[in-house]
């Protein structure tokens, strides 16, 4: 059978495409090119990003030593105007978008799934820390590695021909592999960061983009004004460092105002909230009445109780929560993931 595998020039992908080879699967690789190498090269990065020309570089080695076909796709400007834009949009709007859970939706599965009919493929692999069995999707089984979140705005029609073949591995069994066998990247570090913000600064990033950042004030709960921030793109709700306020206490971003370009700040206590409205909701289930689950409202957060009402699009928390708009909330039953949804 044949088998679409992204390959990101990374150690997962990597060790998936050459599991699926050894176990007899007829491979083809995939690698997409989102971002022009010219635009990696202002960067002096001292950490790894995704999608870099050092990535394609591996990824294309990679393919060589295991003796697979790959194809290098442009999506560049698929990119941009898929996620990029509305990264932007949101940030201007006081909202902190998921652009990696995105991506995955909108971009690498959209684009696997079309690659694959041009080719007469139908089943496709990445390297995810999740698993599939019986046609449910699971948390991966090194659970500081997990990423069934990133994976929780997908279909039912797409999950149904994934295959994740390192998802119930541990790390460090997956560079041991790449290591005996050669593959290259064993001891490549893992991606960090948004890859088209390498150096993590957010400010430059949105002033290259033309976007405006003016310096605004800083206001507790109660209206006071106690300090003054550099532009309300660069916080998002639940921030603590860099906001740079001597309060005498550890105070956090609470909210931003984009119309008047205030910055919202108070104690840890003020970010919880019992439930929230949701947008977007991808269920897994064919479910119309509300039910208890539990829910991940950040990749490496805990799982916490909840009620979720598919109708109404609303969450209840039965624990303590810190929501943040923008982001994704991934559903669960028990390690099975259910669905999705982005937090309002």
């Amino acid at each position: 059978m044949k088998v679409l595998v992204a390959m990101s020039g990374g150690v997962d992908s990597a060790v998936s495409a050459f599991l699926l080879r050894k176990q007899g699967y007829e491979v083809v690789g995939v690698h997409f090119k989102m971002e022009d190498d010219l635009f990696f090269s202002r960067y002096s990065l001292n950490h790894k990003v995704c999608c870099s020309p050092d990535d394609t570089s591996d990824a294309i080695k990679i393919a060589k030593k295991i003796d697979i076909p790959i194809k290098i796709i442009d999506l560049k400007a698929e990119f941009r105007e898929r996620i990029i834009k509305d990264f932007i949009k949101d940030y201007q709007m006081g909202i902190t978008p998921n652009p990696c859970a995105w991506c995955n939706k909108k971009m690498k599965f959209w684009a696997l799934e079309k690659i694959g009919k041009e080719f007469g493929i139908e089943l496709f692999a990445t390297g995810h820390y999740a698993f599939v069995k019986d046609g449910k999707i699971y948390m991966g089984s090194d659970t500081k590695k997990d990423q069934s979140y990133f994976l929780s705005l997908l279909t039912k029609d797409i999950l149904k021909k994934l295959i994740l073949p390192v998802g119930e591995m541990k790390k460090e069994e997956v560079r041991k592999i790449a290591i005996e066998n050669e593959l290259l990247v064993g001891t490549k570090p893992d991606s960090q960061d948004i890859c088209f913000i390498p150096d993590g600064n957010l400010k430059k990033f949105f002033e290259n983009e033309g976007i405006p950042i003016r310096s605004g004030p800083v206001k507790d709960i109660h209206g006071n004004i106690i300090g003054t921030h550099e532009g309300y793109q660069i916080y998002a709700r639940g921030q603590r460092k860099g906001v740079g306020i001597a309060a005498g206490k550890r105070v956090y971003v609470i909210g931003v105002d984009p119309a008047t370009n205030t910055v919202i700040v108070g104690d840890k206590s003020d970010l919880v909230k019992e439930s929230i409205k949701i947008d977007d909701l991808n269920l897994l289930y064919d479910v119309s009445k509300p039910f208890d689950c539990m829910c991940k409202l950040r990749s490496t957060g805990p799982l916490i109780r909840c009620r979720l009402d598919p109708v109404e699009k609303s969450v209840l928390f039965y624990e303590s929560a810190i929501p943040v708009a923008g982001q994704v909330i991934a559903f669960y039953k028990e390690k099975e993931l259910i669905g999705g949804a982005i937090q309002m």
